[in-house]
């Protein structure tokens, strides 16, 4: 495995504004003075500012931390100021602000060498997904659930299966398209698990920042075995495994309220049986 002590960081990540900041809930007599409202990925930040304090604690020469840069299209000048006045007031630590056309969303993100995407848009994950950019859904959660640990779900669907495997999707109604768009996913992900992999292992087992879940959403339990064999060679321990074979996903999620899912544009596509 690669050399841990020269790996450098950051390990960048973009945030849209409008899951940033609640801007539905602004109305004309909403005094122009005050922060913009909270959005749902507030509790986000927070998780990954605790990992980056974390790892400072431990070394303060860590450079494998989190960077959280801010994407916004179209928005008024009078919002930009608010958007970066607003991050002040709140105390959430951004890299950079980038804001532009809603036709430059992948140039910014290809750009900047995102590591991961997060939306609550699941048509703009899937469009950066189709491209090859590493992108994934930002669990709806407010900031009024504040948790202890920063908590990644990864689909066992897709990590679980083989490329082979992957291919005989077809004959469950996939296109060809939706088929590579797995594939990519896959290897989005693993570029992912391996950085986290190696943030976790700077932690114990126990009280650790970080937690680590598998969701297999339609596959058998071999694939689910798959997929946490696959993301131990990857070198990432998980922390707790579902495998629903067919099951509604929403109590689950409702019980582990993750920050990420990493589905790799499932939730765009038709819902399949138990496949082993």
């Amino acid at each position: 495995m690669e050399d841990e002590k020269n790996r450098t960081g950051p390990l960048m990540i973009a945030l849209q504004y409008n899951d940033l900041f609640d801007l539905d809930s602004i109305s004309a007599s909403t005094n122009t003075e005050d922060a913009l409202p909270k959005g749902r990925a507030v509790a986000f930040v927070k998780a990954v500012q605790t990992v980056n304090e974390r790892l400072v604690e431990q070394n303060k020469s860590e450079s494998l931390l989190f960077e959280v840069i801010l994407i916004a299209k179209e928005c008024s000048e009078e919002i930009k100021m608010k958007i970066v006045e607003s991050v002040k007031y709140y105390g959430l630590e951004i890299g950079k602000f980038f804001f532009f056309k809603k036709e430059e969303l992948i140039n910014t993100l290809q750009s900047n060498k995102v590591k991961l995407f997060l939306s609550t848009d699941r048509d703009d994950v899937c469009e950066a997904l189709h491209t090859g950019i590493p992108a994934a859904l930002l669990y709806e959660q407010s900031d009024d659930h504040v948790l202890s640990q920063l908590k990644v779900i990864f689909s066992g669907d897709v990590i679980g299966f083989s490329e082979d495997s992957l291919d005989s999707l077809s004959d469950f109604g996939f296109s060809e398209t939706q088929i590579e768009t797995l594939k990519a996913a896959k290897i989005c992900m693993k570029e992912f698990a391996v950085l986290i992999g190696q943030m976790k292992r700077r932690f114990g087992q126990e009280n650790s920042p970080l937690c680590i879940c598998v969701l297999t959403a339609w596959g058998s339990t071999n694939v689910c075995v798959s997929a946490l064999k696959t993301l131990r060679e990857w070198g990432l321990d998980v922390d707790e495994a579902f495998c629903l074979a067919g099951a509604p996903c929403s109590p689950i999620l409702a019980v582990i309220k993750p920050h990420i899912i990493w589905d790799g544009g499932l939730h765009n596509m038709r819902d399949l049986s138990a496949h082993s």
